[in-house]
């Protein structure tokens, strides 16, 4: 029987920590439709990210797959550990580590499948884990991940609006993201002071950056949206100069070589425009290395 968070408290006479974000979702309809979006198969290797007190674990554990559980508070995973039953079906590996300095690819490499991630992301990590999840896609079969729902709409936001930025172009570069539910503040314990949201990514088979690099389009990406209020020709010229001196090619011309107007500002410009920008960049400094 597992412990609810309140009990856990009561009982270890400890506090959520706020250093780590521990928000437990106490829902039990909310937890079976997170885990129902991972369509979760006897093939699947699936990683959950911060079981906590098992309000996930619970339902993931009757599946029959291997199932990794990545938590960074020691004593929580023993007692969650130990509350486990015996006849689950998944297969379980703990690790007791930051998911931060998860490899996902090793993991990944060594089962010869793409992974499966579900989680309730504490929202103060939820960039830095967004940008490894990114990094680590051609990995990866799906993700559905809680996050802060203003962080989450950020995450899916079409071109053209405002919320539209850095994350909205990677996530669509490397696969396809879209809400899955809302989850109110009062389905947790204890209560955060904003609301969430459930975003699931299926991840491409190959993603679309793999041929420019996901480091030089992130330094690339990064530089363009960093002034939001300049032209990206003004972003560009400043990207190509600050880090590369100068290079045969002019901004102007690059922009022109992927039929995108030097007026545009960043979130104007179509995934897609901005992989092609960075492809004929990067193509344009290799040129110049070699040159």
């Amino acid at each position: 029987m597992l412990l609810k968070p309140s009990e856990y408290f009561r009982i270890t006479s400890k506090k959520a920590s706020k250093k780590l974000g521990q928000h437990f979702l106490i829902q039990p309809v909310t937890a079976q439709r997170i885990v129902e979006s991972a369509n979760i198969t006897s093939d699947d290797i699936v990683v959950e990210i911060g079981p906590g007190l098992g309000a996930l674990t619970r339902l993931l554990i009757d599946k029959p797959c291997e199932l990794h559980l990545v938590e960074i508070d020691r004593l929580m995973a023993e007692e969650l550990a130990k509350r486990v039953p015996n006849n689950a079906r998944a297969r379980i590996i703990w690790h007791v580590q930051d998911i931060l300095e998860f490899d996902w690819q090793r993991l990944a490499i060594k089962q010869g499948r793409r992974l499966k991630v579900l989680g309730n992301i504490p929202y103060n990590i939820s960039s830095p884990l967004l940008f490894r999840l990114l990094r680590a896609a051609p990995a990866l079969k799906s993700a559905s991940l809680m996050v802060q729902r203003e962080v989450g709409l950020r995450w899916i936001a079409p071109s053209g609006t405002k919320s539209y930025g850095l994350p909205s172009v990677l996530i669509a570069l490397s696969g396809s993201a879209y809400k899955l539910l809302d989850v109110g503040r009062g389905q947790f314990f204890p209560a955060p002071r904003v609301e969430s949201v459930v975003i699931k990514i299926e991840f491409f088979e190959k993603t679309l950056w793999q041929d420019v690099g996901f480091d030089f389009l992130m330094k690339f990406l990064s530089q363009l949206f960093s002034q939001r209020r300049k032209t990206v020709l003004n972003s560009l010229k400043d990207y190509v100069k600050r880090d590369f001196g100068t290079i045969a090619v002019t901004a102007s011309e690059l922009l022109s070589s992927c039929g995108i107007s030097p007026n545009l500002r960043p979130e104007q410009i179509s995934p897609e425009s901005f992989l092609n920008l960075a492809r004929a960049t990067r193509q344009s400094l290799m040129q110049e290395e070699r040159g």
